[in-house]
């Protein structure tokens, strides 16, 4: 027997596969470049979750630049760029020596393994998005057995490398769906295959966005975290001068209590997952001030735990007409009018 050993505490451990996904335009790459800034500096994860491992990254990239995106947002993410080789394609063994094509993850394992030999410590590999290198007509995304055929040598080559492989996926378009674990890709088989899924979801409420589990095999269940995105000047260019800004991400203080279900249907909806935003922050004010006054970092805590912003609970207050005052050495309180008609109000 063997313990599980964690590249990211309870969330991502070595040599298993692990999937990101989401729509695009939610920080998918971004969270990937931050990973890659904590493997190669030890750096601490978010939330006190302990820190990374400390070697090298392998990163194959196929959708965006080198120069004027991937490196300028792992310099955002605090990366050590000499820990950090970038694959995009593969010289063709049988043709000239500047022909090249995209490397993929059916015909080219055998490079992949010479190369994580080649660069030494290893500990994680990003495949971004892993769609685009699938070999062009050689793997059926639909069929289970064809991913499995796929990922099964991956798998296998992350536990004999001991390097976390995660691969970054968009979801696929059934936008019925509220499980996560249904809107990776096209089969379900990339989602049995993994360990580890996690999904950004937007919460634009709170106007923020969230990391949140959809399958963990290894681990107890981990809270969501919540995440911003933010940008710095990271350079100049050596021929136009002009600045070089690269966004980066910035992680809340505070787990967030929302599974990757309730987070996804707030998303799609545009509301908590008690209903629209001011009418659940108006039941909660309710249900919370039932009993008498209650001091106001009390309901400002308890609202947090239900995805409800401190502005809209504000409004709910003033829609309610709420009492504020101050008792003594106990500080601020709130409390419910004498007199209402409305006890409850509909999403």
């Amino acid at each position: 027997m063997r313990a599980v050993r964690w590249f990211w505490t309870n969330r991502f451990a070595v040599g298993k596969l692990g999937l990101i996904g989401g729509l695009p335009d939610r920080g998918k790459g971004l969270i990937a470049a931050f990973m890659i800034g904590k493997a190669t500096r030890a750096g601490a994860w978010p939330c006190n979750e302990g820190r990374a491992i400390l070697g090298r990254v392998l990163l194959l990239t196929a959708e965006d630049d080198i120069e004027d995106t991937i490196i300028p947002r792992l310099v955002a993410a605090g990366a050590d760029l000499d820990h950090v080789e970038i694959v995009k394609m593969v010289r063709q063994a049988d043709a000239d020596d500047n022909a090249k094509r995209m490397f993929s993850l059916v015909a080219d394992l055998p490079l992949l393994r010479q190369k994580i030999d080649e660069i030494g410590h290893v500990v994680l590999i990003i495949i971004d998005p892993m769609s685009a290198y699938l070999g062009v007509g050689k793997v059926d995304s639909y069929r289970t057995t064809d991913v499995r055929g796929v990922l099964s040598p991956l798998i296998e080559l992350a536990n004999e490398k001991k390097a976390a492989i995660i691969g970054i996926m968009h979801f696929n378009k059934k936008t019925d769906a509220h499980n996560a674990m249904l809107r990776i890709a096209d089969s379900l088989a990339y989602v049995a295959a993994s360990r580890h899924c996690y999904v950004v979801i937007d919460d634009a409420e709170n106007k923020r966005r969230l990391f949140v589990k959809a399958k963990n095999n290894l681990a107890p269940d981990t809270a969501a975290l919540s995440y911003t995105i933010d940008t710095m000047i990271v350079g100049q260019d050596p021929d136009t001068k002009a600045s070089i800004a690269a966004p980066f991400v910035v992680w809340g203080t505070e787990h967030v209590n929302i599974t990757a279900t309730e987070a996804m249907q707030a998303e799609e909806s545009g509301v908590t997952k008690s209903g629209k935003p001011r009418n659940a922050a108006k039941n909660f004010l309710l249900e919370i001030l039932a009993g008498g006054p209650v001091k106001v970092p009390e309901i400002e805590e308890a609202a947090k735990a239900n995805l409800i912003s401190i502005r809209t609970l504000k409004r709910a207050k003033a829609d309610l007409r709420v009492d504020a005052k101050k008792v003594g050495t106990e500080g601020w309180v709130w409390e419910l009018p004498k007199t209402r008609t409305t006890t409850t109000y509909d999403d």
